[in-house]
C-alpha cells in the first residue's frame, strides 16, 4: 500500500494471517488490531474460499488500507473494528508449516 494516499478512515498497512481465522492488522495510526473473521466466515457463503487456511493466509492489504484476497473477498477498512477480538493466547502466526 502506498502511505502517500490519504484517507478520512483509518486504515490498514499490514496484515498478519494467524490461526483460528484471525488476523493481526497494523493500522496507520500504530495500533495493533486482533480481528477474529470465524463467525464471518462461518456465516457468510460469499466468503467460503477463506474457509481453507491456505487461501486464508493469502490476506493483504489493499491500496485504501482495507484487508482483501486475491479472488475478490474483502474487508472495508472503515469496518475492521467489528470483527476486533483479544489476541489469541499464544499468539500464533499462520506460517507455511501451518498446514
Amino acid at each position: 500500500m502506498s502511505s502517500a494516499v490519504e484517507t478520512p478512515w483509518p486504515r490498514a498497512v499490514a496484515v498478519t494471517p494467524l490461526a483460528d481465522f484471525q488476523l493481526r492488522v497494523r493500522m496507520h495510526d500504530g495500533r495493533t488490531l486482533f480481528l477474529d473473521l470465524s463467525d464471518l466466515i462461518a456465516r457468510r457463503d460469499a466468503y467460503w474460499r477463506l474457509r481453507q487456511s491456505r487461501y486464508f493466509r493469502q490476506a493483504t492489504v489493499d491500496e485504501l488500507g482495507g484487508i482483501c484476497w486475491p479472488e475478490g473477498e474483502d474487508l472495508c477498512p472503515d469496518g475492521l473494528e467489528r470483527y476486533r477480538c483479544e489476541p489469541s493466547t499464544p499468539e500464533t502466526s499462520m506460517d507455511q508449516s501451518a498446514l
